[in-house]
């Protein structure tokens, strides 16, 4: 937490400038009747590859959902992610810190386990910020979102990226370079999206789709309708123990010199 400290504190003022940005836009676009009809008129195709054609975009849920929530902020959360767990392992590997830490009487399990507590508590800060950015926001510019429903996405988003970064985490233990945790955590995130996409526009991906992260990500759903994500908690709860706890016994197993 201490070596990542500044990178930390880098992407949660990133975040809170966007936050303030996109609360900013919305008293703009929420008078503007043209857009809605705009919007309305974009295929059902093109709004699910934007986020869903249920969502109202003149609404503050919607509006969020859309421009901040759905893609962009999962982006940036994702970048943390990954270059969190590829630091803890796969990049200490490199610059030798790794077999400096282990060679104190500390198990490589542990490590990768505090690794993971260490990802999630950063996390769960990156989370919080965001969510006090939107409350912030949200009487200045006027969007009246409501608590409960910012604090159910925040622990939505903070699940879901968990389970990312818990895969990355695995790869972080069990592969060779930076690039290589980057590119698979990527690939994740970018197959996971394309799938929920083509799960609303062919049916035949629906079955398929509930394997991937993004079926169990609904913003829009967790703001606007009553009680909690109980399903997708358990989902990413799932992923991230079990890759977390692959992620312990690979790097308990693995040669570790360079």
């Amino acid at each position: 937490m201490r070596s990542k400290r500044r990178s930390l504190l880098y992407f949660s003022v990133g975040v809170v400038v966007y936050g303030f940005l996109i609360g900013a836009l919305y008293p703009s676009v929420a008078k503007m009747s043209a857009f809605s009809q705009y919007w309305e008129q974009f295929p059902k195709n093109l709004k699910n590859l934007f986020g869903g054609s249920n969502v109202n975009i003149l609404t503050p849920e919607g509006f969020l959902t859309l421009e901040y929530y759905q893609m962009i902020l999962i982006i940036i959360l994702a970048a943390f992610a990954l270059g969190f767990t590829a630091f803890c392992v796969v990049k200490a590997r490199e610059n030798g810190t790794l077999e400096l830490i282990l060679a104190h009487p500390i198990e490589r399990w542990k490590y990768a386990l505090t690794s993971a507590i260490s990802f999630s508590t950063a996390l769960a800060g990156l989370s919080i910020v965001t969510v006090i950015t939107v409350m912030i926001t949200s009487p200045i510019f006027g969007l009246g979102v409501s608590l409960t429903g910012q604090l159910k996405v925040m622990i939505l988003l903070w699940f879901m990226l968990l389970a990312l970064g818990s895969i990355a985490l695995l790869a972080s233990a069990a592969l060779n370079s930076p690039g290589q945790v980057y590119g698979l955590g990527i690939g994740v995130l970018i197959v996971s999206y394309l799938v929920n996409y083509a799960a609303h526009t062919f049916s035949f991906f629906s079955a398929l789709d509930h394997v991937f992260f993004y079926h169990y990500y609904n913003p829009y759903q967790a703001m606007t309708a009553p009680g909690f994500p109980w399903s997708s908690l358990f989902y990413y709860g799932l992923i991230s123990v079990a890759f977390t706890a692959l992620a312990m016994v690979v790097l308990q197993r693995r040669d570790i010199s360079v």
